[in-house]
């Protein structure tokens, strides 16, 4: 049958006026990574929040060594709120922890090589953040849970950075790069408890028989008993704000 100029014509405006769909093509799922589970005698790490503010946490393992399973990224906790981190024999890191993630943060330290074989610490060397305590069975074996900020972070101590609450969120050891301290003004109300020069070995737990660890973040957490002031003697927390901070500039 042969075509009419006219039908032609009709044709050619039908289709000009009829959208092309572009077809769409729906990826394949991909299948999550298995999850690994805990095993018996790994390590497990609980860290509750008490401080009153959201915090960061950030990891860091040694180098050659396993993480913690699923190898965790820099996150918050909320206020309040905790969570459950482990690892399988070899283990050996630490987690930062402060109002932002920074250098000079507060840090949980530790290792494991096996039921028997494991210790946990807390260190203020590089600097302080929030205070800190950890426990075993119970029973504080590290840590300190007096608010440093109302110490003042002075001379030779040094501000490093600001919080999303205008205040200081973290404040730089002096005493990092003295390796038999002694503690600074600031740090004084912990030493021994927890590290605040490279050898305040008073801090160190030594062999822990177990496999649960946890810590708790606040004034409000269990003190320690190595540490040199109580909760009873430090009011509640008083780290300088920005307006402070100006006025002093």
């Amino acid at each position: 049958m042969h075509s009419t100029p006219s039908l032609m014509a009709g044709l050619a405006l039908l289709f000009a006026a009829t959208p092309i769909l572009a077809q769409v093509i729906t990826p394949a799922p991909v299948a999550p990574e298995p999850a690994r589970v805990k095993r018996d005698g790994d390590l497990t790490l609980a860290i509750t929040n008490s401080y009153g503010m959201p915090l960061s946490l950030s990891f860091g393992n040694n180098a050659g060594g396993p993480a913690f399973y699923g190898n965790p990224q820099p996150t918050m906790l909320p206020i309040d709120g905790s969570a459950t981190y482990n690892a399988p024999a070899g283990w050996a890191g630490r987690v930062s922890v402060g109002k932002v993630n920074h250098d000079d943060n507060s840090k949980i330290e530790g290792s494991f090589y096996g039921p028997g074989n494991g210790d946990i610490d807390v260190s203020y060397v590089d600097g302080y953040s929030v205070p800190i305590t950890c426990s075993v069975g119970g029973k504080v074996v590290s840590g300190c849970n007096v608010e440093l900020f109302d110490r003042g972070c002075n001379a030779p101590d040094s501000v490093s950075a600001w919080g999303p609450d205008n205040r200081i969120a973290a404040c730089h050891n002096a005493a990092q790069g003295v390796p038999n301290g002694p503690a600074s003004s600031m740090f004084a109300p912990c030493a021994g408890a927890a590290y605040t020069f490279p050898k305040d070995d008073g801090a160190n737990t030594g062999m822990i028989t177990q496999t649960e660890m946890s810590c708790c973040i606040g004034v409000l957490c269990p003190p320690s008993p190595k540490q040199q002031w109580g909760k009873r003697d430090v009011e509640s927390p008083k780290a300088p704000t920005l307006k402070a901070r100006a006025l002093k500039v």
